[in-house]
């Protein structure tokens, strides 16, 4: 799919539209939401939310999910809440305006999610929207591990999805407040190509590290057979 052109994207129970967003619908995005466990999960924190993406996806596969999504762009508020509104996990998923620097909820976590801005001395675009939303200044790894650390219940886990560079800086940075990686998906755009992304799951919970790899494309650009398995619950053509 990569990052789709049109002006909304359908799951096959839900349709996001990210028209207004900077934060369009993208391949990566979707494998964060379809490999991101909930099992267990009660109250989820979805940072930097865009369209509502992350958390409508975690909304469906867990029915006792109710899902905190906050969002600094005020197009991205408004195109989110809209999304939200439209699915059937209205009920359960609260879109706020605000920086995650700034969130103050009454209580923790159990389940934290996030796809990050992670370009760090970067020459910047001229469209700010776009830098917020790619570009750490609006929020660094280590605010978000510090925040992570503050906001996540004892037994919980965050999910992160990051380049491998910025995977091992934040895991240097959750190691020393306790929290370790305790499940990893390597992806790669095709057998062939460098290692693209890494999703990492933190927990506090002493165990060994689970290492696994997807590769999302074929050797003659047809999906896998395992990214077709992870996101066959969502997209309409599988």
């Amino acid at each position: 799919m990569g990052r789709s052109s049109n002006p909304y994207f359908k799951f096959k129970q839900f349709t996001v539209w990210h028209d207004r967003s900077s934060l369009r619908v993208c391949t990566e995005a979707c494998l964060l939401g379809a490999y991101a466990s909930v099992a267990g999960a009660k109250k989820g924190l979805d940072v930097g939310t865009g369209t509502g993406l992350l958390a409508l996806m975690l909304a469906q596969r867990n029915e006792n999910l109710h899902i905190d999504a906050i969002e600094i762009e005020r197009s991205s508020v408004e195109q989110a809440q809209e999304n939200v509104s439209q699915s059937p996990y209205a009920e359960r998923i609260r879109v706020y305006e605000t920086a995650l620097q700034d969130w103050k909820p009454e209580k923790g976590y159990d389940l934290i999610i996030s796809n990050p801005p992670f370009f760090e001395n970067h020459l910047l675009s001229t469209n700010e929207i776009r830098n917020q939303s790619l570009h750490t200044e609006s929020l660094t790894l280590v605010e978000l591990a510090m925040s992570v650390t503050q906001l996540l219940h004892k037994k919980g886990r965050f999910v992160v999805l990051l380049p491998p560079f910025e995977t091992q800086k934040i895991t240097e940075l959750l190691q020393v407040k306790g929290l370790e990686p305790v499940k990893q998906l390597e992806v790669f755009q095709k057998e062939n190509k460098p290692l693209f992304r890494k999703i990492t799951t933190f927990s506090r919970e002493k165990i060994p590290l689970i290492r696994e790899k997807l590769t999302i494309h074929e050797e003659d650009g047809k999906y896998s057979e395992d990214f077709r398995t992870l996101l066959k619950d969502y997209y309409l053509i599988f």
